[in-house]
């Protein structure tokens, strides 16, 4: 009862959060929208079974430079489960939900978990991306436009992406971030 409970709430809400961004036009047209949605043509060497690791082992890692637009680094050719708090989560332009996490002593890091529409046929680990988000979604709330202050604790597994430096706020000091976000299991927080 309890699980079709969340279930039937994530549905809700990924629905919710999905009209929300349609009706500010989602434009999903990155330069980096395949490695973004793993649905670039080195999908295939991403290993989905996630490896432990820490945000301050993330954080350690020296950028590429420039930005890989492919599957350079084995950073970028795995799935990564890391343990911390999520302590805000917003909605992006583009219809993706951004998580900022938290290791509790110094480090941080983005998560972004990708909007549905702009997954495409060729996306590897689909129903799991969608998943991630309807479940996140479904149990602390519908992400807003403006920044939300959170606090939930969570294993979250993510395929490794390197960002250009922008100026977003949650950074790691490297611009690391997991992207997309492929499952996300509460620990503590979020009903």
């Amino acid at each position: 009862m309890k699980a079709a409970v969340a279930l039937t709430g994530a549905a809700l809400a990924l629905t919710a959060s999905t009209a929300a961004a349609h009706r500010t036009a989602v434009a999903c047209g990155s330069e980096n929208l395949g490695l973004e949605t793993l649905s670039d043509p080195q999908r295939n060497l991403v290993r989905l079974r996630p490896r432990a690791t820490t945000l301050a082992a993330i954080n350690r890692l020296a950028p590429p430079r420039p930005t890989p637009a492919t599957r350079e680094t084995g950073f970028q050719r795995r799935v990564w489960r890391v343990r911390a708090q999520i302590v805000e989560y917003k909605l992006e332009r583009d219809g993706g939900v951004d998580l900022v996490l938290y290791d509790g002593k110094r480090s941080y890091m983005t998560a972004t978990m990708p909007h549905p529409g702009c997954l495409s046929a060729r996306t590897r680990g689909r129903r799991a991306i969608v998943g991630a988000r309807a479940f996140f979604e479904g149990l602390c709330g519908p992400a807003r436009r403006s920044w939300r202050p959170l606090g939930a604790v969570a294993l979250v597994d993510g395929v490794g992406y390197w960002d250009d430096p922008r100026g977003q706020d949650g950074h790691a000091r490297n611009y690391a971030e997991l992207h997309p976000v492929t499952r996300v299991r509460l620990v503590a927080g979020c009903a």
